[in-house]
């Protein structure tokens, strides 16, 4: 039987922990329940999708007013309003922060942190964050939503996390590596580094390992997920995490939805999150040395480890060590840290600004602004820096206002939200919308059209009658994950399609529309919404 209240998934975890493959296996459970979003969250997603890259318009034009187009690194998945790591603000639970990664090719590079309602994070089908697992389980925003943890073996995480490479990496080889170095190699040279300056290693240690103490506390308000359990038993583990949600997933769907996810890059414009040939449990043996096994320890891993169910490190057989271990070890007796890299650039973008306690490195760190904060810098040029900040700060600004504006007013009626939509518009019409006149007016469209929701009587039966039927046969079989673009149906000249938790409407005129990235809504006459009905509806209303 399908579940008759709205799901509404929430992911905690480290990263490299299985955090995003366990957001992955969520997401298809989604259609499988009823939709989490009321009306109010449906037309703030509405115009947050149209609106919400106002701040990397900003940032982009700003670099672009002193000749810096090609050579800045700004990866889509940043570009995105509420794309990249995420947390609740402390101090202000009403707040959500969003960490954006920004370089330039030979000028180093720069976390910038925005922040904005947290009704945003809602725009994602599972809301998820690296952080603080107690405050999620006390806000009140979050308590009936169904609440996920990933867990991995700590030594597991630290070893991904030395070869993993960041969307900032992605982006420059993506653009400036040649292809014949895009290779394992590559990442083995950054790992060198990563494991032979022990004051690094120790750094991601020292991290993960208060966050892992945190999420012991409090793991019983948590449906927790070990990586490794969904590595070497997916069907019984998806079975298990669907019933958490009261979804009842067979053996053949589990089967299907983890053929989707096994093994592959689950990050769109970041095409280097997956590392080829990894996944594998216990793969770290092959590249740790004892050394670091000794850091962990003296911080607690260990201890943590076995508490989490895993077996304790142990001691190497350093005379079976492999030939990348001996170099690692070569390198540490020596006292010496590799540095013979072959692109500072992508050495400097690869170095870890986040999930590191980094005081034992010459960041610039900055405090607050009111809604953003340059977190940490090695960036060249501090005065354009300053410039890029004010852009984004005042970017952010502008944003902010109009979406708690519109979250201040009445939106419980469709009568309600078309009428405070109406006012809203005016409002903002000599700020937001002078600026972004095009991108405002659609924006406008799209909320309106998910405000006015199904109109007849005849057209919402049938609608249903559809959904059940759908949903039924999506027990057996679940959609693709979020990331893959999946064709509906086709009506009246327009291909339907589900991309990212949003149902497109495509003329057919513009032939094939590629979906890594956000520019599939401002391609003309494309009509977009959360739900099927709505798309339907507003095509409907066209012809």
């Amino acid at each position: 039987m399908a579940p008759t209240v709205p799901f509404k998934p929430l992911v905690v975890g480290a990263p490299r922990s299985g955090f995003a493959l366990l957001a992955s296996v969520l997401i298809h459970f989604v259609p499988l329940a009823p939709g989490k979003l009321g009306l109010r969250q449906r037309v703030l997603n509405a115009l947050a999708r149209h609106l919400g890259d106002h701040v990397s318009a900003a940032i982009v034009k700003a670099f672009a007013a002193r000749g810096i187009q090609d050579e800045l690194l700004y990866n889509a998945n940043f570009r995105y309003v509420i794309g990249g790591p995420k947390w609740l603000k402390e101090g202000d639970p009403g707040t959500a922060c969003f960490r954006k990664y920004i370089g330039v090719r030979g000028m180093g590079d720069f976390t910038l942190v925005t922040s904005h309602p947290r009704e945003l994070l809602d725009m994602d089908e599972v809301v998820h964050s690296h952080s603080d697992p107690g405050l999620w389980l006390e806000h009140p925003g979050y308590r009936d939503y169904v609440k996920y943890a990933s867990v991995r073996n700590p030594i597991g995480i630290l070893n991904s996390a030395v070869f993993s490479l960041n969307a900032l990496s992605s982006e420059y080889i993506q653009k400036f590596v040649p292809l014949e170095l895009d290779n394992h190699g590559l990442r083995e040279q950054l790992a060198l580094y990563k494991l032979t300056d022990l004051d690094f290693f120790e750094g991601l240690v020292r991290f993960l390992a208060p966050y892992l103490r945190e999420f012991l506390r409090h793991r019983d308000g948590y449906t927790v997920m070990r990586w490794e359990d969904l590595i070497t038993q997916p069907l019984p583990t998806i079975r298990r995490l669907g019933a958490a949600a009261g979804v009842g997933i067979t053996d053949a769907g589990a089967r299907d939805i983890w053929a989707r996810l096994d093994h592959v890059n689950l990050t769109q414009a970041h095409k280097h999150n997956y590392r080829p040939g990894a996944g594998i449990v216990g793969d770290w043996k092959q590249w740790i040395v004892n050394e670091h096994l000794d850091i962990a320890r003296r911080h607690g891993l260990e201890e943590i480890a076995l508490e989490l169910g895993y077996e304790g490190f142990g001691r190497l057989d350093e005379s079976r060590y492999t030939p990348f271990q001996q170099r690692v070890a070569g390198f540490i007796r020596r006292g010496e840290v590799y540095r013979e890299f072959f692109d500072p650039d992508l050495f400097t973008f690869a170095f870890n600004k986040s999930n590191l306690v980094s005081d034992r490195f010459p960041f610039r760190r900055h405090g607050w602004r009111t809604h953003t904060q340059i977190e940490r810098s090695i960036f060249g040029d501090e005065a354009l820096e300053g410039v890029i900040w004010d852009a984004a700060e005042k970017a952010t600004s502008e944003l902010n206002d109009f979406l708690r504006d519109f979250l201040a007013h009445e939106c419980s009626s469709p009568e309600d939200a078309l009428r405070q939509l109406g006012a809203l518009r005016r409002r903002h019409a000599a700020g937001l919308g002078a600026s972004e006149p095009i991108r405002y007016a659609e924006a406008f469209r799209a909320a309106e059209r998910e405000a006015r929701g199904r109109a007849p009587l005849r057209s919402r039966l049938a609608s249903l009658a559809r959904g059940a039927a759908g949903r039924l046969r999506r027990i057996v079989s679940p959609p693709p994950a979020a990331g893959t673009p999946r064709r509906i149906e086709s009506l009246k000249g327009y291909d339907i399609v589900f991309y990212k938790g949003v149902y497109y409407g495509l003329p057919q005129s513009l032939g094939p529309v590629r979906f890594d990235s956000s520019e599939a809504k401002r391609l003309p006459g494309v009509i977009d919404g959360t739900t099927l009905e709505s798309v339907r509806d507003a095509i409907a209303e066209l012809r």
